[in-house]
């Protein structure tokens, strides 16, 4: 859809629409896994479920591009009190994994957003919880480095900056609203580029990079070293292009200074998607998107899903 206009041809569009509408729970709105057979799975209970939180981001952005829907709203979200919006922020391991708390927070923000653009709940409830996850994720955010996690030494600043790009991403740049502290998530997303051990040959994923530039990106709204966020963006740029492979795109980590030798050193799916993003925000950064010829979409799409008004 991204480089084509259309949707995977081993279907026509209506019948990926029925495959991805087919398995919501109309009950809690959530989906189950597909078993490797195709079948059902058992319908999750609670918004708890990793794999059911993954698959309202996977299955609603898809249907996106689809010119659809999910069929149903996410009601183990419209349930949730005000308190039950605090009590499930509070109890993301945030301490030990900033990536899979921002997943957490990623999932419940898209969740109110699809419940608010269907326009058939109690969209006063629906904005109420929106209003107190924000407010969470503001007063909880660090006032030095701008994160809801801390370094690790076992990874550095891979977990907080993971965390604070999947969190932003359902919720602040889902709805137009700008991050908070955002010179110190400038300096923080600086320090984790830094490392090493999570950049170079070999080692630079799409993922990661992704996780720097859309930060950055989302923190464009201040002059903090500006001129060096253009820098690394233009910088960054090459270095991306330089991996790309005509007519088959991008592996999702960077092939190491011998040769390819591992899956994900060879081009697909997940790595040109990832890597079109990512080069679509830096370039943005540095004021040249206009010339890529493309515009992300879907989970990546720069504009707010939603204008909340006043």
């Amino acid at each position: 859809m991204l480089l084509n206009g259309r949707p995977p041809v081993q279907l026509d569009a209506a019948e990926h629409i029925r495959r991805l509408r087919q398995n919501q729970d109309p009950v809690t709105g959530l989906t189950p896994d597909v078993d490797g057979d195709g079948r059902h799975g058992t319908a999750p209970t609670g918004f708890t479920d990793g794999a059911a939180q993954y698959h309202l981001l996977s299955h609603g952005y898809a249907l996106d591009l689809l010119g659809s829907s999910l069929e149903h709203p996410i009601r183990a979200v419209a349930r949730m009190t005000q308190a039950d919006i605090v009590e499930f922020c509070e109890t993301q391991p945030w301490a030990s994994a900033g990536w899979s708390s921002g997943a957490a927070i990623d999932s419940l923000g898209t969740s109110l957003f699809r419940n608010l653009a269907r326009g058939d709940g109690d969209d006063r409830a629906t904005r109420r919880n929106l209003d107190t996850l924000v407010g969470w994720l503001h007063t909880h955010a660090s006032r030095d480095t701008g994160m809801w996690s801390a370094a690790r030494l076992s990874g550095g600043l891979l977990q907080p900056v993971n965390g604070i790009y999947r969190a932003s991403r359902g919720t602040f740049a889902q709805f137009g609203l700008p991050i908070p502290r955002a010179e110190r998530v400038i300096d923080t997303v600086f320090g984790r580029r830094a490392d090493d051990r999570h950049f170079g040959p070999g080692r630079t994923t799409a993922c990661n990079m992704l996780d720097v530039a859309h930060p950055l990106w989302l923190a464009r709204h201040t002059a903090h070293r500006r001129e060096e966020v253009r820098a690394f963006a233009a910088e960054s740029i090459d270095r991306i292009l330089g991996q790309w492979m005509p007519d088959a795109g991008f592996g999702f980590r960077f092939a190491p200074l011998s040769e390819p030798n591992a899956v994900e050193h060879v081009p697909g799916l997940k790595g040109t998607e990832m890597w079109l993003a990512t080069v679509w925000y830096l370039a943005d950064l540095v004021g040249i998107a206009e010339s890529l010829g493309y515009r992300p979409r879907g989970v990546h799409r720069p504009e707010p899903a939603h204008d909340l008004g006043r």
